[in-house]
Order: C-alpha cells, then sequence, then structure tokens
C-alpha cells in the first residue's frame, strides 16, 4: 500500500538545508563587512575631497583667506572650514564654530559622521590645516590619509589648491 497524499520535507532533508544555509552565511559575512567598511571609506574621502573643494571656491568666490582646520585625537577626529581664522571643530564655543561670515553656514564633518574612518594629516605643525589663498586658489600643499582596517585612501591638495584622491596600491581608487 502505497501513501501518495503526504507531501513535506524529511528531518534529514530539513538539516541538510540548515547545514547549507548556515555555511553560506558564514562566508558571506566577511565579505558584507569589508563591503560596508570600504563604502564608509570612500564616503568619507569623497566628502573630505568635496569639502576642500568648496572651501577652495569659497575663497575665490567670496575674495577671502579660507582656513581649513583639522584636529585630530585618539579615537575622534573633525574638520571644518571658515573664513575668519582657524575653527575649533571640536569646540562648542559660538566663536570657535566653523561657521563662514559671508553665508553664516557651518562647514563641518566629524568621525562620528564615518564610523570605523581614521583620519590624519601629513604634518604635525601648530596649524594642520590648510589656508586657501583668494589669489587664484592656492593653498598649503597638504596630504589628508583616510584608513579603515582593510584600505586607505589619500586626499591631497597641490600648491595650485587642486584636490586628488588616490589610494596606496590602487585598491580603493587610482594608485598613488
Amino acid at each position: 500500500m502505497e501513501d501518495t497524499g503526504r507531501s513535506g520535507f524529511t528531518l534529514v532533508e530539513l538539516l541538510v538545508t540548515l547545514a547549507v544555509v548556515a555555511l553560506l552565511v558564514t562566508v558571506a559575512a566577511p565579505a558584507m563587512a569589508r563591503f560596508l567598511d570600504q563604502a564608509r571609506l570612500r564616503a568619507a574621502t569623497q566628502t573630505l575631497a568635496q569639502e576642500l573643494r568648496q572651501a577652495r571656491n569659497h575663497a575665490l568666490a567670496h575674495q577671502r583667506q579660507i582656513h581649513f582646520s583639522i584636529e585630530v585625537g585618539a579615537r575622534r577626529w573633525c574638520y571644518g572650514w571658515r573664513d575668519e581664522s582657524a575653527c575649533q571643530c571640536d569646540s562648542h564655543a559660538e566663536a570657535a564654530l566653523c561657521r563662514t561670515a559671508s553665508d553664516g553656514r557651518m562647514h563641518m564633518r566629524s568621525s562620528a559622521d564615518f564610523p570605523a574612518v581614521q583620519l590624519s594629516g601629513n604634518q604635525r605643525l601648530t596649524h594642520p590645516g590648510v589656508i586657501f589663498s583668494p589669489l587664484r586658489g592656492t593653498a598649503t600643499a597638504k596630504t589628508f590619509v583616510l584608513r579603515n582596517r582593510y584600505a586607505a585612501a589619500r586626499v591631497i591638495v597641490s600648491p595650485l589648491g587642486r584636490v586628488r584622491i588616490c589610494s596606496p596600491g590602487g585598491r580603493v581608487y587610482p594608485s598613488c
């Protein structure tokens, strides 16, 4: 006598299916973490480059010297720019905020915006930022390095004020 009215899965079939799914998740999780970290690094790099370009354009458009400041701590960093003097983006004092006098807008980003991304500059001077001149948009040359546990990227400001992005080894951006 044959019972053809029943359909379903056996316990062995379900266990094999669960084992295959667990194996796929185990293999895919590190790749997904790497993908997300590289996306955060790209976003932080693009944002820094865009802020530098915007600061240079502001210097040219308003014929004012622009101070692009960077503050790097042990676990936190921030950067910002304004046209009066160097801003202290880590401070909450109104005079130290990164606002431009011409439009009153805030120009600031911090490590809270880009988790797991570290930022550093190439020089440890009293003013670790960039100063953009209203005359032809020239700047103090500087290299900023952004990194996470998988890759690194550089944002380079030339003495002519040009901003470019590259990556050591060419993993995220064209090779430096």
